[in-house]
């Protein structure tokens, strides 16, 4: 009995741990965004002024990209945790 309520517990934590590491990923998904409109967009005047600064957009990309590596990581972690305790190893 104990042992389920580990188990339910963990799976808990690790929904927790999923919206998380959604909330982390949402504004550098966004900068990628915004960097690939600035880089292929065509648009001489982009809606951000920043966009038009080449290094900016570079510095997005440098930072955003490493975290977004990172979030995978761990959603995979957790999704092979979650897949192994939901088998019931």
């Amino acid at each position: 009995m104990d042992k389920d309520m580990n188990k339910a517990q963990r799976l808990k934590e690790i929904e927790k741990e999923f919206i998380k590491l959604g909330i982390i990923d949402a504004i550098p998904m966004m900068m990628i965004g915004l960097g690939l409109y600035a880089k292929f967009s065509g648009v001489e005047e982009p809606f951000l002024p920043f966009l038009k600064d080449e290094s900016i957009v570079n510095g997005m990309f440098l930072v955003a990209v490493p975290v977004v590596v990172w979030v995978m990581y761990k959603s995979l972690k957790l999704s092979l945790e979650r897949a192994r305790l939901a088998k019931g190893e």
